[in-house]
């Protein structure tokens, strides 16, 4: 067998089902069509390995990022308590929206919990172990970045996913196994 078959069976091991694929978009854009139409947030856009083409099997969780309007949250952005409180409003505004209990766009999470970056988000039942969930993380978008809390040194840091997501996009353009190779190095 020659390298090219090689890896070729390989990304039969890496890659993941279509129906898989079709899912986590599924949860993913449930986000986006959740918080689009709030007040305060200006974008949404999808970030992590499914947005990169570099997820491999099994996908535990998609990334969102919520792009809030920094005029509706002037505190936010600012060094201390802004970055919990960004998680904490991003937090409540999954509950109220996408709640298993009381969602007003549809009931579909059943626990929302805050981590360093973003909320954590859990469509399945949290106990299992390969429960699926959607990473949202609040950001506020300056100077052509995206600048997300970080709860634990109280700042907001730069952030630019949308530059990785492009520089992955060109680098499989122009050898159509870079992504594949990706997941192949992740698995």
């Amino acid at each position: 067998m020659g390298v090219s078959d090689a890896f070729q069976q390989y990304q039969t091991f890496v890659n993941v089902d279509i129906d898989d694929v079709r899912e986590a978009r599924a949860r993913r854009d449930l986000f986006k069509a959740a918080f689009l139409p709030e007040f305060d947030v200006k974008e949404v856009i999808a970030s992590g390995s499914l947005a990169r083409g570099t997820h491999k099997n099994p996908i535990h969780d998609v990334d969102v990022v919520l792009i809030f309007d920094g005029s509706k949250h002037e505190d936010w952005g600012l060094p201390g308590s802004s970055a919990e409180d960004a998680l904490d409003h991003t937090r409540r505004r999954v509950n109220a929206l996408l709640g298993a209990t009381n969602g007003t766009h549809e009931k579909a999470v059943r626990l929302a919990r805050w981590r360093n970056h973003a909320v954590k988000c859990f469509l399945d039942d949290p106990d299992d172990p390969d429960a699926f969930t959607v990473d949202a993380m609040p950001a506020l978008r300056r100077d052509g970045k995206l600048l997300i809390p970080e709860a634990i040194s109280e700042k907001w840091v730069p952030c630019d996913p949308e530059y990785l997501i492009s520089e992955v996009a060109k680098k499989h353009a122009e050898w159509n196994k870079f992504a594949g190779s990706v997941r192949m190095l992740k698995a």
